[in-house]
């Protein structure tokens, strides 16, 4: 009986252990090059933020045009938190694995401008 509990549990653990790691999303690769705003972001996010009715400054939720525009979401964690963590914005859903991975080295760094 004993036997037949340890084959049990075994074959258990063997089927647990595979549907955990199948599913498994392959990690962002580490920041070679912290792009900036004026560099490779500002297009990220004119492509895929400044659409209109969303921050294109017109919408009056905020305007991706300009560095001072997209600031204040930077400097209180919002765009971090709903681009980078949760995933949710833009709404679309139109960042390529590559582009979510030059604004989470960006955020990651402080943002930079220049």
């Amino acid at each position: 009986m004993n036997k037949k509990l340890y084959i049990l549990a075994g074959g258990l653990s063997v089927v647990l252990y595979f549907s955990c790691t199948r599913d498994q999303v392959a990690m962002p690769e580490p920041c070679d090059e912290v792009n900036t705003y004026n560099g490779a972001i500002r297009d990220i996010l004119r492509a895929s933020c400044n659409t209109s009715g969303c921050h294109d400054g017109a919408s009056g939720v905020g305007n991706y045009n300009t560095y001072n525009g997209v600031r204040r979401v930077l400097e209180t964690g919002e765009f971090r938190q709903e681009v980078v963590i949760e995933k949710t914005m833009p709404k679309d859903g139109t960042l390529t694995a590559e582009e979510l991975n030059l604004l989470k080295c960006w955020s990651e760094n402080g943002f930079p401008e220049n």
